[in-house]
């Protein structure tokens, strides 16, 4: 058989959704949806504009939309907070908070000022009695899940996210602000973000253990290793920017732009690649729920919602350089090695299956997935980019359900 030899490059982004590891669910709304969040790999909520607040109990395969009071109240929905499979609150514009207790079939209204121009939009409970509401100029707190609400002045008006590592100690984000408080919320002084001056607008928190990140529109990334008392610029020179951002480990994050734009980093926050999304979607990427390490979801404007099962898929190109059927499973050496920041990698495929390329450091810990896709057989090429690595050696391994191979290359920058 003569072998044909030709190259079709094949760019992930022109690529079907089905194929770009985040995978589009059918939320059944068009309206804007501003956070998601998951109590477990089955149940899920979400909430946007219009009222609207939807619901899954099967990871996202069907979602059902819940009657509740917000429409005749104040339609824009900001953040929900599910405790449990049953209860679970909502918060909205002029200051509404609503609640159920039997998995969104009936709400009760726990606060509503209809002559209020501000909003209730962030939410956090450490357990269903005990959690705190953010608003413009205020933090609401229960120790009753709702039935009772303290008031305390919050000194920021645009307020975001609220988030508390115990009972004593949280922070919570505003226009180029963070500010901390370590009397359950009762008072809160600024933790000094270096923005020097410019008002970033951080809309979300990423917590892991004492670690903090935030990031605004058109601003770089900012850390905290020591729960917001101090803080450090991790892209210096580089203004990232995002609306959403969540770390699922202490190394593994993502940040969500606009135009369905999203970019993750694997050590911690200091490099940043593009991943693989939908082309067809234009909208803006507003919250993550992870329940694991790969598995999550993302949320978007125009009711659009995203699932990964693998951690997404970086956005990269491949070449099929031959179809003829390879002797064997087969990875080859890249070219050029030693390299600086790009180098190539083949590889055979005998037969029509499902495939992933990672990279692994030298005491076996994984540092990135580039690809988990199904190939037709053949031989590929792909040109990896390691701009967010450091020099030194890793190990590239390609890897199938029935074979494994490995080989080492070394990065010089």
């Amino acid at each position: 058989m003569q072998k044909i030899i030709y190259t079709i490059l094949i760019f992930f982004f022109s690529m079907q959704a089905a194929n770009s590891q985040w995978v589009q669910q059918s939320s059944g709304t068009d309206q804007n949806l501003y956070d998601v969040e998951f109590i477990n790999e089955k149940t899920g909520w979400a909430v946007g504009d219009g009222g609207v607040v939807i619901k899954t109990t099967n990871a996202g395969t069907n979602w059902v939309n819940l009657p509740n009071p917000s429409p005749s109240l104040s339609p824009n929905l900001w953040s929900v907070e599910p405790i449990d499979s049953n209860i679970v609150y909502i918060t909205s514009g002029k200051d509404l908070i609503i609640k159920t207790t039997n998995g969104g079939i009936n709400w009760d209204v726990l606060n509503y000022c209809p002559d209020c121009n501000s909003a209730m939009i962030g939410i956090y409970f450490l357990n269903k009695d005990t959690g705190w509401f953010l608003g413009a100029n205020k933090v609401f707190r229960t120790f009753d899940g709702g039935e009772t609400l303290d008031s305390f002045y919050a000194p920021w008006f645009d307020n975001f996210e609220i988030y508390f590592k115990d009972i004593n100690t949280g922070l919570f984000t505003g226009d180029g602000r963070v500010f901390k408080t370590t009397d359950k919320g009762e008072s809160w002084f600024d933790t000094n973000v270096p923005t020097f001056g410019t008002f970033y607008m951080f809309r979300k928190l990423a917590v892991n253990n004492n670690k903090v990140w935030v990031v605004g529109s058109s601003s770089p990334v900012f850390r905290s290793t020591n729960f917001g008392d101090s803080w450090e610029i991790i892209t210096p020179g580089q203004q990232i920017g995002g609306i959403g951002i969540n770390f699922v480990n202490q190394n593994t994050g993502y940040i969500g732009r606009s135009l369905n734009n999203l970019i993750k980093t694997t050590n911690g926050g200091f490099n940043w690649y593009q991943q693989r999304t939908d082309s067809n979607s234009l909208a803006f990427i507003s919250s993550f729920a992870f329940v694991n390490d790969t598995v999550g979801w993302y949320s978007c404007g125009v009711g659009r919602i995203y699932k990964t099962n693998s951690g997404g898929q970086w956005l990269t190109n491949i070449s099929q350089i031959t179809n003829t059927t390879p002797s064997s499973f087969s990875l080859y050496q890249n070219y050029p090695n030693p390299f600086n920041s790009k180098t190539q990698i083949e590889f055979d495929v005998p037969n029509k299956n499902n495939y992933k390329l990672e990279i692994y450091n030298l005491i076996g810990k994984k540092i990135a997935e580039v690809f988990n896709q199904e190939y037709a057989l053949g031989r590929y090429k792909i040109l990896y980019n390691a701009d967010d690595l450091s020099s030194g050696i890793y190990i590239y391994r390609i890897s199938s359900k029935e074979n494994s191979i490995s080989k080492k290359f070394i990065l010089l920058k």
